[in-house]
């Protein structure tokens, strides 16, 4: 269970948030995020990395032996394994959304990734644009986003930015150190 509370918004708090909250997740990638990065780096997914969702899915399950629960009111719509296993995660991203985010919104979906290089792609289930923080200590690891003209090279170490990921390609470049990035999106 997670327990933590923004003080302000401070780079401090966002640091301490790092390393209390982001640096105690214990997860791997699911299948399909695997495949992904192998297909996109033609790399296997480096040992200590993740790409996870936090929110809901259409996947009803994962293999013959597991299910996921399902969401009250929403049709073959079902929680994340993550969001099932922490459920108080979600009012903690909602406080630094609404300290650190220019224009803050509400909390859905979230793609949470440690030390995880983005492959080129675009996010085909997402709604609209979405929200992305960079947390951690690394250098380099811009964001990408290839526009009709042009690509544009995103800091977002510490920053809120905001593009549509279902109508561009984007992905991370290299990158050293422990990289954290958050992604706050809509799901359809």
């Amino acid at each position: 269970m997670y327990e933590f509370t923004f003080n302000n918004n401070s780079q401090e708090e966002l640091d301490r948030f790092t390393k209390e909250v982001l640096g105690n997740i214990t997860a791997s990638s699911g299948t399909r995020r695997k495949k992904m990065y192998k297909k996109g780096h033609d790399l296997p997914e480096p040992k200590g990395a993740f790409s996870i969702s936090y929110g809901y899915t259409k996947l009803g399950y994962i293999s013959p032996t597991k299910s996921r629960k399902p969401v009250e009111g929403k049709t073959n719509t079902y929680e994340t394994t993550f969001l099932t296993k922490h459920p108080e995660l979600r009012g903690i991203l909602q406080q630094l959304v609404n300290l650190h985010c220019p224009n803050p919104f509400t909390v859905d979906q979230v793609q949470i990734n440690k030390n995880w290089q983005s492959p080129p792609h675009k996010d085909a289930g997402n709604i609209g644009s979405s929200w992305i923080i960079g947390l951690g200590d690394y250098q380099d690891g811009l964001t990408v986003v290839e526009y009709p003209d042009g690509d544009v090279e995103y800091d977002i170490k510490n920053t809120f930015t905001t593009f549509n990921g279902s109508l561009y390609t984007h992905f991370t470049l290299p990158f050293d150190g422990t990289r954290y990035s958050l992604v706050f999106y809509n799901h359809s």
